[in-house]
């Protein structure tokens, strides 16, 4: 492109040369040009009366106003030919010959000065080519130092495995010394924000050795064969650096399946830096002491070469922290905030499933900005709760208005999720109900288990299914309608019928088969269901329509049974807006007894049929 650009300059130079060459040309030969000898005739019969000297040329006006051109063999003789006549002589300096060579020599200089700047161009470039590795080499000093395994919690099983390639790049003679060989290369693979990267940095710090820091982007380029020269110089530079860790971030992006579609000339450029890296990660000295890091969040699209032994030999996976792991993680970013001694860090972790490293030190941060927007000295229970539901639901919708008649149906939507986790025995305890809008929801039930998950039940996945189903349910108990209020529920409970059934087998007609596959690695995966016939297709609707059915009226059934608690949570809700789960409780009890005590209490009855009813009689009784 840049050849082109440049080429194109030229000719732009070139043709502007020629158009003002041409003009200047224009201008000193407009008029027509006569001989010598005609002009020493007319000067004889004196038909001449003006005549103007540029340098050798001689432009004369005859009595009739014409002007012609002529050459001057001898200036000084013409001159002694027109003394003692009424001639008007004017003499002019040479313009055109003096700004020819102006431009000409101009024009040199130019041609001189592009193509010394082109010649500067390619030799920087290739400078830059040539010190591509270098240039990225992060050599750990000061404070980078002071990351250690230390900084790191939540993953004790990735620490063990790296905690070894630090003892072989700190003492690799005592591996070598007993025949033992440390792996070429590690795979950190995970979900964003689980901590690949500082991962890398920690084990660098901790070895205390030089570190390389790429991304699988900067060996991707437009023109083929630059990926995998870079590749060559990475590794040229690391060999002469040992021991020393290569990280390659987003490896995904270089390292692709080649049987995966692409444009032409992309495949073909990421082709062969692939394989630059696969010859350079198998063309190891058993004397170099290298360790190439690599990350990815998308391991399913790598290429098998790249995978196996002698390559990546170890593949880690770094999945979100349990509830001790989120505990400690919390401990090591509290650390460096101002906690109060009332915040119960435990109670945090626990209400935080599914948080990774990332998320839970944007937690710690949100809650500090939170107390130092109240200009507080401390952060408390309540800036890490607000922190937590502005991480997961957005910020509170302050400016919205919501009609008194809209915030009741709300009251009992929530409400009826808020029952129903209450009532169903394999249902998380509620942590909390509130109807402010936050983000794109009106409201929220939210639901925090006791421990995390490793595997869920059939009658805990139909239970979440009915919890979500109490939204719609209360509605159309209380106001016999429904509202798009049920939207997100509808979709998250089909998506957990849909792979109750496609994918975990939880059907007693369709037996327990899968018939989807999840793909998008450890980033939202999207499952794809397997070829199959047209009756499976239908057979598999049907029993996720009856899944969701069933739960549906279960919903319902049991809102009906708790009528009396149905209304009276929601009235409270639409006075004070959100409730814990403690609160909750005290609210259920008390409705309990309410009814406990109303039933016991009997109905008055009329004298004259002495039969219990609500008739007007009874009532003034």
């Amino acid at each position: 492109m840049a050849i082109l650009v440049r080429n194109l300059l030229l000719c732009f130079l070139f043709s502007a040369l020629a158009m003002f060459l041409a003009l200047l040309w224009f201008i000193e030969h407009r008029h027509p040009s006569q001989d010598y000898s005609k002009v020493i005739e007319r000067l004889n019969n004196n038909q001449i009366v003006k005549l103007k000297f540029t340098g050798n040329t001689l432009a004369f006006t005859d009595i009739e106003g014409h002007t012609f051109v002529t050459t001057v063999p001898d200036a000084n003789k013409f001159l002694d030919r027109i003394q003692g006549k009424d001639i008007h002589v004017v003499v002019k300096q040479d313009r055109f010959n003096l700004i020819y060579m102006t431009v000409i020599s101009g024009f040199i200089v130019l041609l001189i000065l592009v193509a010394w700047g082109s010649s500067y161009k390619n030799n920087k470039d290739s400078e830059e080519d040539s010190t591509f590795a270098s240039d990225k080499l992060v050599s750990l000093s000061g404070d980078d130092l002071k990351l250690t395994f230390k900084d790191i919690a939540g993953i004790p099983e990735a620490k063990e495995e790296l905690e070894e390639v630090v003892s072989f790049l700190k003492s690799p003679e005592s591996y070598k010394k007993i025949g033992a060989t440390i792996p070429k290369g590690i795979l950190l693979q995970g979900p964003p924000g689980t901590g690949n990267t500082m991962l890398a940095k920690t084990v660098a710090g901790e070895a205390n050795v030089p570190f390389y820091s790429f991304s699988g982007s900067d060996f991707v380029e437009m023109f083929v064969g630059v990926g995998a020269s870079r590749v060559r110089d990475l590794f040229k530079e690391a060999k002469s650096n040992t021991p020393c860790i290569v990280f390659i971030d987003e490896i995904d992006a270089v390292g692709a399946s080649r049987s995966s579609g692409a444009s032409a000339g992309g495949q073909e450029e990421r082709g062969q830096t692939l394989n630059a890296l696969l010859v350079e990660m198998d063309g190891f000295d058993t004397e170099d002491t290298i360790v190439v890091l690599a990350a990815t969040n998308r391991p399913d699209i790598l290429d098998s070469a790249l995978k196996r032994p002698g390559r990546f030999d170890r593949q880690i996976n770094i999945l979100p922290p349990d509830v001790r792991g989120r505990l400690q993680i919390l401990k090591i970013h509290c650390k460096k905030v101002a906690l109060s001694s009332e915040v119960n860090l435990e109670n945090i972790a626990r209400a935080t499933p599914g948080f990774t490293g990332a998320e839970l030190a944007n937690l710690v941060n949100e809650a500090a900005l939170m107390a130092a927007r109240h200009r507080n000295d401390h952060i408390v229970n309540e800036d890490l709760e607000k922190a937590r539901d502005r991480i997961l639901m957005g910020v509170e919708r302050k400016g919205l208005v919501v009609s008194d008649e809209d915030r009741r149906i709300l009251a009992f939507h929530e409400a009826g999720h808020g029952i129903l986790a209450s009532k169903l025995p394999k249902s998380d305890p509620l942590h909390k109900i509130t109807i402010v809008p936050r983000g794109m929801a009106l409201g929220q039930t939210q639901q925090l288990p006791l421990s995390d998950h490793p595997a869920y039940s059939k009658e805990y996945l139909r239970s979440k299914i009915i919890v979500l189903m109490g939204g719609r349910a209360a509605e159309e108990i209380i106001f016999g309608e429904q509202t798009t209020g049920a939207q997100s529920d509808l979709l998250t409970a089909t998506q957990i019928a849909t792979d109750m059934i496609c994918k975990w087998g939880m059907s007693n007609t369709l037996g327990p088969q899968a018939y989807a596959i999840d793909s998008g690695g450890f980033l939202e995966s999207t499952a794809s269901r397997l070829s199959m016939s047209q009756e499976t297709t239908t057979r598999i609707d049907h029993e996720v329509n009856e899944l969701l059915t069933s739960c549906y009226n279960e919903a319902v059934s049991i809102l009906k049974q708790e009528h009396w608690l149905l209304k009276n949570l929601a009235e409270i809700l639409l006075q004070v807006e959100t409730l814990d789960g403690e609160e909750f409780e005290i609210i259920v009890q008390c409705s309990l007894e309410k009814e406990a005590a109303a039933a016991e209490v009997p109905e008055p009855s009329c004298r004259t049929c002495a039969v219990r009813h609500d008739c007007i009689q009874a009532q003034n009784l």
